[in-house]
């Protein structure tokens, strides 16, 4: 196996794990929130919090599982051709970008603690004794979730080059910024 070939398969492999922790923790941590007292939900979709919480979760995983298949579909090579010089500088600068990002999602997802909760682009429900959360990366950014999420992404889009992670980066900027204002 050639050391491009070796380098390709080990990117592949860090990807995918950190993927898939960062997707327990996530999922973890949105089961858990179920479990903490909520103040009234604000926004324009408080009907999805007054679901019972089974609901809510069978409307979150269906949510992820639409999302994973439109994944797949669009899983198709962006119309870029480089050079494998190239392809290796983009794919470094591609790992460097998600890790930070990756990083970046943990620690503010640590950050938070237990106000960390569920929310969509239209409402979002407060935890009972909310407060502003100001310290680790917070103390720098105030919404660091999404910068890591916007990194991670246009990082797969480095290492990959396919339209997958360019439309999920085109889908969070409007959903991101609409929770952010609010």
């Amino acid at each position: 196996m050639s050391a491009l070939a070796t380098f390709e398969t080990v990117t592949n492999w860090i990807v995918i794990a950190g993927v898939v922790i960062l997707l327990s923790v996530i999922v973890a941590s949105w089961l858990a929130s179920y479990r903490i007292s909520k103040a009234a939900p604000v926004g324009s979709g408080k009907w999805l919090f007054a679901l019972p919480a089974w609901a809510q979760i069978g409307a979150g995983t269906a949510a992820c599982a639409l999302l994973a298949y439109l994944g797949y579909l669009l899983w198709i090579p962006l119309p870029l051709v480089v050079s494998p010089n190239v392809s290796v500088v983009l794919r470094i600068a591609g790992l460097a970008l998600f890790f930070v990002g990756w990083l970046l999602v943990l620690w503010a997802r640590w950050a938070l603690g237990a106000m960390y909760g569920v929310s969509t682009s239209f409402v979002t429900q407060l935890q009972a004794r909310h407060r502003l959360i100001q310290h680790g990366p917070y103390a720098v950014v105030r919404h660091p979730m999404y910068l890591g999420y916007w990194l991670l992404l246009m990082g797969v889009t480095l290492i990959y080059r396919m339209w997958t992670p360019v439309v999920f980066l085109a889908m969070c900027v409007p959903s991101f910024y609409r929770r952010a204002r609010r």
